[in-house]
């Protein structure tokens, strides 16, 4: 009856959440509390006069992988207009008439005849060529590095208090 008394204390002091009470016909009875002397409570495997519980420790295992992303760079070009200027020299030639009085002697007879002068004039002819002004080169460049993870994972452990006997 001590026995009892000591298993009872027990199983009030860890507040256990089913046990099972095996009956003389093989049937289980369920209870709150330790009732009858055959007590087993669930899990536990009945090995002669021993019993025991497996009571598994899950942990969680940290696993890192990669997974590509992409980002897209766009590359636009466009026209623009900008004033230039330049100096170019130029030639104007004109035609300046005068009358003065003669200084030699006429010869010949007086005559209809036309005259041409001709005057050189210069004026700005604007050309516009394409040349290559610079370029654009695109390549993508490629680097590895490692970098570290860090985060927490659980674990499940159990301090297990030696009972004096």
């Amino acid at each position: 009856m001590a026995d009892l008394e000591r298993i009872e204390g027990v199983l009030q002091e860890y507040n256990p959440v089913e046990i099972h009470e095996e009956n003389s016909d093989g049937t289980a009875a369920v209870g709150s509390g330790a009732s009858g002397s055959a007590v087993r409570q669930e899990g536990y495997v009945s090995q002669g006069v021993e019993r025991e519980k497996v009571i598994p420790l899950p942990e969680e295992e940290l696993k890192v992988g990669k997974r590509a992303t992409e980002t897209v760079k766009h590359i636009k070009t466009y026209v623009v207009e900008e004033p230039v200027q330049k100096d170019v020299r130029l030639r104007d030639e004109r035609t300046v008439v005068e009358r003065r009085p003669a200084t030699g002697v006429a010869t010949g007879q007086p005559l209809e005849r036309e005259y041409a002068v001709r005057e050189l004039h210069e004026e700005p002819v604007v050309q516009k060529d394409v040349r290559a002004g610079e370029e654009l080169v695109v390549r993508k460049e490629a680097t590895e590095l490692t970098e570290r993870v860090a985060d927490t994972v659980k674990k499940t452990r159990a301090d297990i208090d030696k009972a004096e006997r």
